[in-house]
This record gives C-alpha cells, structure tokens and sequence, in this order.
C-alpha cells in the first residue's frame, strides 16, 4: 500500500454505521520508532465487516460509490486499500477497506453548541447545499447501485413488518404523503442518510461525507428533506441541521445543480423523512425484541416514534407545541403518586429506580475517566428509567383514558385504530379521529420524552 512495511502502533473502535465496524489505526515503518520522515506514523481508517466471509460483506460497492463521489469533488477519504472479493481469505479474515483518515468531528452535541464551531455553523446550509448538489450530479454507472422506485412503496419494501405495524400518526402521515406528492426530480445517486452524526466538520468546512451505506438511485429531494428533518437538529430551531434556513440550502444547491427545488417539494421530503425515521424506530427496536440483537440502545429508541407522530401532527397541523412540566419533578410528583406496592417494604419501585438514575449521573456521567462510549449509554440507560418511571406514575391513568377514547370511536385497542385507519373504516379528516390519535400521542410523549412537546416545528 505504501512500499513499505508497517506494524499498528495503536488502534480502536469508532461508533459507526450499524452494518460496519470502524477501526481507527495508527500505523509505522516496522522498524521505525515513529521519529523522521521514514518512520513518520500516519492515521488510517478500516471499514469491516467481521460478520461477513470473504467476498461478502458490500464493501466493494461502498467503495466504487466513495470513488465516484472523490472524482465528483465531493469531500469523502480516500481509499487506499480493499480485500480481495475474488480470494477465499483475507488479511484479516473478513471483508475490510483502508481508508485516509481525514480530521473533523461528528458529534451533534458539540458541532451545535460549542464556539469552535461558531462559523462552520453559519455557513453550512450553503456547505451542504453544494455537496449534495455535487453527489446528485455523479455518474451513477460506476457504483452498481440500484434503484428503490416508488418511495412509499420502498417504505413498505424497507420495513415490511414495521410498516403493517405503523403507529396511527405515520398511518396518517402516509395517507397524506400519498395524496400531496411533488413533481418528481429525475433519478439521480442518493445518499440516503445525508445528516449530522455522518458527516465530519472542522471549523470552518465540512471535510468529509461519511456511511454511504444507504446509497442507492432515487429523488435526490430525499437528501435534502432527510438533512431538514426535525430529528436531526437536535433541539435547535433552524430547519437545516439546527444550523441554516431552507432558502440558504436551496439557493447553493440550485448555484452547483442550475436547478432550485421548490420549499414545496422540500418539506414534503421533510414529512417522508420523518416518516421514515419513525418506521426506522420501530425497526430498530424490533431487532432487540425479536432476539437478534439484544441492546440497550436499540430497545429504547422503540419510545421513540412518538416523537415522529407529534412532529407529523405538528406539520399537518392537527397539534401545536406546548410547554408541561415533567412528572419526574419534585413538585408534580413524589415515588408515593404510585400505584400501591403491599406487602412490599420502602423503598418503592420509583424510589428504587430514582436510587439508579443518581448513581448513574452523579456516579458514572460525573466520571472524568468514562470513555465516551460508557458516558453516551450512561445517558441512554438514565433516559430508559426516566421512561419507566414515568409510566409507573401514569400509565394506569393513561391506560383508562385511551381505552375511554378508543371505544369512543368504536374500536378496542391501537392496533384496531390503525386497522380501521388503513381499511377506511375510520377516515384520517375527520376531526374526532384526529383529536383521538393527537391524545393518544401526547400520552406516548408525556412518559417517553414529555420536553419534546414544547418543541416547535420551523
């Protein structure tokens, strides 16, 4: 690769893109001691798939999709090295690509929010613009990918099971996508994940695209709606990735493509793609329950959907943001709201649970020694028993008042509702259905994440 031999010096594992497993890897001259030009040690990045055999894995076609971007002046690393697919084994025994490592962060969180990144922000929408202006002009041949057509019907291909399964906000987001749909845009390379958390920022730039994944031929309006949905601006009230306005995006997409998307067209993509990240928490956390892969993480995020069917409402219209107060404070709710729990002895359920959520804040998040990994599933773990705490306080309430509503409109349960919503029985106009699943969801957000009601669309 270098015309010269090299040993690892040091290496570790980077959160990533759920099929791959990313290493980042100092490497040096075998026999170099890291000083000088000739034994200089250099950073690379290596793209695996340890669950794959040789041969398998879709490196190959990650990598002829990263090839094509580079040549296409769009910010991606560059790749320099790629297993052998016609050979039974490989270095290191499963499929792998070496990429240069290239400089930047990817956590929200700190893009967002600290100072550093005070002039990244201001011009990233036109950032973001151009790049996606670029990766839409590339020349499909060269990457082998393949189209998903239709994209209602690739939500109903991508999440066969989930999609039956759709809580009643996104049955009634996709019946309007159905009848509202834009002026298509000729088919062009997607990235199909195009946010923060997969693209690295420095300063002043975005350096790099990252997980291309997801890349296939599609309405390249999908990137862009995807970049503006509401779950990737984490909290922040600018539509496009907490950071800039749609007419910034637009116009610098429209000065590289010599065409500006209408903001029509683009939040009907927005509603997709909220749509789509709903069907997608569901999915994931189906993963956790069907046994396939147990995880914290990918259970939790199960709660997370109601948050896409109040950001569907919220855009349709139906609902409107509203500030309450969190059942876990002090001065709304003590561990004694809780239903009784004879013959058992103090400390109660919620009690226990709280005793947790301390040790974990004050004893693990307060930890200057926790690896970013420990501290960001501390967060998780402390979230999912805020969740179970708030639904031993209201969940018995809850569960009378939906069962009250849903008879109300002649049916037993939530699956019956989205039955009855998808056979016609009940019809997404009418006003009483709309006040029936908008209550409903506010129920789901006040126990899974009631701070999230406040937020308002944008």
């Amino acid at each position: 690769m270098w015309g010269r031999h090299l040993t690892v010096r040091a290496a570790r594992v980077l959160p990533a893109g759920a099929s791959r497993t990313t290493y980042a890897v100092v490497v040096g001259d075998e026999s170099g001691d890291g000083r000088g030009e000739a034994g200089a040690d250099e950073a690379i990045i290596v793209r695996a798939v340890p669950s794959a055999a040789p041969g398998d894995g879709g490196l190959d076609s990650e990598v002829r999709v990263l090839r094509t971007a580079r040549g296409a002046g769009v910010p991606v690393p560059e790749v320099l090295d790629l297993s052998d697919s016609d050979v039974d084994d490989t270095i290191l025994g499963f499929p792998y690509a070496v990429l240069r490592f290239i400089h930047g962060e990817s956590i929200p969180r700190r893009i967002l929010r600290d100072d550093a990144f005070a002039a990244v922000r201001g011009d990233f929408a036109r950032q973001a613009g151009e790049i996606l202006a670029r990766i839409h002009r590339m020349d499909p041949a060269p990457t082998g990918l393949s189209a998903l057509g239709d994209p209602l019907e690739s939500l109903r291909t991508l999440f066969p099971v989930e999609y039956a399964q759709a809580p009643a906000g996104l049955v009634i987001a996709i019946d309007w996508l159905d009848r509202h749909r834009p002026e298509p845009w000729p088919t062009a390379v997607v990235h199909g994940d195009f946010r923060l958390g997969n693209l690295l920022i420095t300063p002043d730039r975005i350096s790099s695209v990252l997980d291309w994944e997801l890349a296939h031929l599609g309405d390249p309006m999908e990137d862009l709606g995807w970049l503006c949905a509401k779950a990737w601006r984490f909290g922040v009230a600018r539509p496009v990735a907490g950071m800039g306005t749609r007419a910034e995006l637009l116009d610098a997409y429209a000065d590289v493509s010599g065409r500006r998307p209408t903001e029509e067209a683009l939040r009907w993509w927005e509603l997709y793609a909220t749509v789509r990240w709903g069907l997608i928490c569901g999915a994931q956390a189906n993963r956790h329950l069907d046994g396939s892969e147990r995880s914290m993480e990918l259970a939790a995020i199960g709660r997370r959907s109601a948050e896409q069917e109040f950001d569907v409402l919220l855009t349709l219209g139906a609902a409107a943001p509203f500030r309450v107060p969190d059942p876990l404070d002090e001065d709304i709710a003590t561990p004694g709201d809780a239903t009784t729990e004879e013959p058992h002895v103090a400390p109660t359920m919620l009690q226990l649970l709280e005793s947790v959520s301390g040790f974990l804040v004050d004893e693990v998040g307060a930890d200057d020694g926790v690896s970013p990994q420990v501290r960001f599933r501390t967060r998780v773990a402390t979230n999912v028993i805020a969740t179970v705490r708030r639904q031993l306080l209201l969940g018995e309430r809850q569960a009378q008042e939906s069962r009250r509503r849903l008879a109300g409109l002649g049916v037993s349960d939530g699956a019956d509702l989205v039955a009855a919503l998808r056979d016609g029985t009940l019809s997404v106009d009418d006003d009483a259905v709309l006040s029936v699943v908008t209550a409903e969801v506010i129920d789901r957000l006040m126990v899974a994440n009631p701070r999230h009601l406040s937020r308002p669309d944008c």
